[in-house]
């Protein structure tokens, strides 16, 4: 299964490039605590869950050696209904019209070191602004028709983390199609091995930033409410994930996949979130 470190990097290029959900997502804080909810009530990744969910039930899939999460279930369930509450006004994107709308940023390693520098070492930052908040106007207030904007775009991570795992694990059994490789606790071992390099390629920056507004939207997600105890935990983890993230000194080869394999799937992730939500929202 794609780990957290690739999750993080499908957010970041949508985020980063032109395409619909770029153009879509206002609050991007929230996008991309939903691009790693999926698997936080599971209970692997986030220590200390009280009451674990199945996967089967977090990624609407079928038990299977390696399961393909059923997107379009959650989008007609959980995208369609957060979409259709808001006005024509609230649906607008952060890019309308060739005009920017404000957005609501995640944090990142770099934000945050600067932040803590700026207090510690003042003399190096004279004379020079401290960077705004992008998006702290939009934070001051909870109105419900912000957390409604900001469950929505919650939802399309959550969409985006369910896509990308059906996507890579069709390819996978697509792979072992190919190569007449029968499923087994080896190949496992071997295949997780080698998402986890892969990952580790990564360049990634961005992490939750914990707000009122950010807790507010986790714990109004219709499908499992996440307190905000679990939310801080989870963003914990996703701090140390991306601050660990460097390939070691020496890269070993795959045991299994492929460079090939690994760019090619990743590319179309990004690429059919995009085309898929600009077909779906129109």
């Amino acid at each position: 299964m794609p780990s957290w470190n690739i999750h993080i990097a499908h957010a970041e290029r949508l985020l980063a490039r032109e395409g619909a959900v770029a153009r879509t997502v206002l609050d991007r804080n929230a996008f991309l605590l939903g691009s790693l909810t999926p698997d936080i009530p599971v209970g692997y990744m986030v220590p200390g869950v009280e009451h674990p969910i199945a996967y089967r039930i977090t990624h609407f899939a079928e038990p299977a050696f390696i399961p393909k999460p059923r997107e379009q279930e959650f989008w007609d369930a959980y995208v369609v209904p957060a979409a259709a509450a808001l006005t024509a006004e609230g649906l607008e994107g952060a890019r309308v019209a060739g005009e920017c709308r404000p957005v609501i940023a995640a944090s990142s390693l770099k934000r945050e070191a600067d932040r803590v520098s700026r207090t510690h070492y003042p003399q190096r930052y004279e004379g020079a602004p401290e960077p705004a908040r992008e998006g702290s106007p939009l934070d001051a207030a909870i109105a419900p028709a912000d957390i409604a904007r900001s469950l929505l775009d919650f939802e399309l991570g959550v969409w985006v983390h369910l896509l990308a795992d059906c996507l890579w694990n069709t390819r996978v059994n697509e792979f072992l199609d190919r190569e007449g490789i029968t499923p087994s606790e080896q190949f496992r071992i071997k295949k997780q091995g080698d998402f986890d390099a892969f990952g580790k390629t990564l360049a990634i920056d961005s992490v939750p930033r914990l707000t009122p507004r950010l807790a507010a939207t986790a714990a109004a997600f219709p499908q499992y409410a996440i307190d905000e105890r679990t939310l801080l935990m989870t963003i914990g983890v996703a701090h140390e994930i991306v601050r660990t993230n460097v390939p070691p000194s020496v890269q070993q080869p795959y045991r299994l996949l492929t460079d090939e394999f690994f760019d090619s799937v990743f590319a179309e992730v990004v690429d059919r979130a995009d085309a898929l939500l600009a077909e779906r929202l129109g």
